[in-house]
């Protein structure tokens, strides 16, 4: 659990971070004025003022802003030192609002493209250090334990050996999976050796669309080989963009069977942080670039309060010639952003009730 947490706020703070960095260094370089970077949401934990800007880690650590002066319109809920900040940012030509429509656009496009960039960036680290995956081991030895199988929720672990299932005796991959196929929805006993304990336990393999039978949801430890500098760099390019195209896909399937099972939220993001952490560090790496994939797809949704729906009011102002009215703006945002806090608060509780109960 332990692993799970910190893991869970290394990686989301990293997400977070190169997002919300993104948007702020692309705001700097216009001339828009920054008055906080955060990390995470609620009381601040640690803070510093450098400049004119206020860079703070907060106690939720779900989230993070690039609070950019003028984003919002004025308004009487402002204390008076944020309309002394307001005024003197519109005094210098410095408010989000007095910039270009290609300018605003490009600074929030910048936090989904980071997003993608970091995604990259990891997967041709990864080729580069550890190679690419050529081969399987062969060995009943398990190499990854997908969260919310069987497997998983029986207590396997990613480097567990399986040395017998129901009483028969398996020394390779091939024997344990032809075991488990065709024992589809029977309990079955599986006796495995973790370090240097051996432990014993039940469970029940489901159907697959993937395999004719029953499959608990491991894969096997896989054999990697060594490539150059650009050839990692092209497997990088090819990789991300088959994510990005996979998660497209998901999402359209998502809309078109009007199914929200695969959705998930912080928990489920912990849960499979958690299992590639006891697996290694490459599959960190993974799943790291995997949900900024992720994460700056959805930012593009155009949903108010999402990047996706700002992007959307600038269009708009492109193609009439003028901007929305601010104040207009601001309220279908407001009104997004209650919508998003309620989403996920169910999101939360639908994950908890199913990891736990």
């Amino acid at each position: 659990m332990i692993l799970t947490i910190i893991s869970f706020i290394v990686v989301l703070g990293v997400l977070v971070f190169i997002h919300e960095f993104g948007h702020y260094i692309t705001a700097k370089k216009s001339g828009i004025m920054v008055s906080e970077f955060a990390l995470g949401f609620g009381p601040k934990l640690i803070y510093k003022k450098v400049g004119e800007t206020l860079y703070s880690i907060r106690a939720i650590p779900l989230g993070g802003f690039c609070n950019m002066v003028g984003e919002f319109p004025a308004d009487e809920s402002m204390d008076e030192k944020e309309k002394e900040i307001y005024a003197k940012a519109k005094e210098d030509g410095r408010l989000f609002t007095q910039k270009s429509a290609l300018t605003r656009l490009a600074v929030i496009l910048m936090g989904p493209i980071m997003n993608f960039l970091l995604a990259l960036l990891i997967f041709i680290f990864a080729f580069s250090i550890f190679g690419v995956p050529t081969s399987v081991t062969g060995e009943a030895v398990l190499g990854e334990v997908i969260p919310e199988q069987p497997a998983a929720e029986a207590g396997l672990r990613a480097n567990d050996r399986i040395l017998a299932i129901d009483g028969t005796e398996v020394e390779s991959w091939e024997e344990m999976a032809a075991l488990i196929h065709e024992n589809e929805g029977r309990e079955i006993t599986i006796r495995y050796q973790r370090n240097e304990s051996i432990n014993s336990l039940s469970i029940t393999p489901v159907s697959s669309d993937e395999v004719d039978g029953g499959v608990i949801g491991i894969y096997p430890q896989l054999v990697r080989e060594n490539v150059g500098v650009f050839q990692a760099v092209s497997l990088g390019v090819v990789q991300t963009g088959q994510i990005f195209r996979m998660t497209i896909a998901g999402f359209a399937q998502m809309i078109s069977t009007r199914s929200a099972e695969d959705i998930g939220g912080p928990v489920m993001i912990a849960s499979i942080i958690g299992q590639a952490a006891r697996v290694g560090i490459i599959n960190v790496l993974n799943w790291t670039a995997i949900i900024s994939i992720n994460l700056g797809i959805i930012n593009l949704l155009p949903f108010p309060a999402l990047d996706g729906g700002r992007i959307s009011f600038i269009l708009v102002e492109l193609v009439r010639g003028k901007p929305v009215d601010p104040e207009k703006e601001s309220y279908v945002h407001l009104v997004g952003f209650a919508i998003l806090l309620m989403l996920m608060v169910f999101i939360i509780y639908r994950d908890v009730m199913r990891s736990f109960f």
